[in-house]
C-alpha cells in the first residue's frame, strides 16, 4: 500500500472518530450514523489493490464534507463551549480534508 493510500485511510478514520467525539460531546445523530459505517469501509477497502478503490474513499470524504456543511456542523468550529463537538468538528473537518487531498494522489498513483 502506497503512502497516499495510507494517508487517504488515517483521513477516514480521523474523520469516523470526529464523528464519534462529536456524538460523545453531545451532537444529535442517530445510533450509528450512516456516514460512520461509509467512511470505515471506504477506510477498509483501501487494502485492497484494486484501482478504482480510492474512488470511493475520495466519495466517501466529499460526501461526509457536504453532509457537515449541510448539517451545520461547519459553525461549530468556532464555538468552544461545548468542547466535545467543538473537537469533534474538527477531527471531522481535517479527516475529509486529508482523505480527499491524499485520495485524488492515490488515484493519480494508480494510472
Amino acid at each position: 500500500m502506497n503512502a497516499a493510500r495510507k494517508a487517504t485511510m488515517a483521513g477516514l478514520v480521523v474523520a469516523s472518530a470526529g464523528l464519534v467525539v462529536a456524538k460523545l460531546g453531545g451532537l444529535t445523530m442517530p445510533a450509528v450514523p450512516p456516514a460512520l459505517v461509509i467512511m470505515l469501509v471506504a477506510a477498509a477497502l483501501l487494502v485492497l489493490r484494486w484501482r478504482w478503490v480510492p474512488i470511493v474513499a475520495v466519495l466517501a470524504a466529499l460526501a461526509e464534507g457536504i453532509g457537515f456543511v449541510a448539517s451545520g456542523s461547519f459553525a461549530r468550529l468556532g464555538d468552544a463551549a461545548e468542547f466535545g463537538i467543538f473537537a469533534g468538528s474538527w477531527l471531522r473537518l481535517l479527516g475529509v480534508v486529508v482523505a480527499v487531498v491524499f485520495g485524488v494522489a492515490a488515484l493519480k498513483a494508480a494510472d
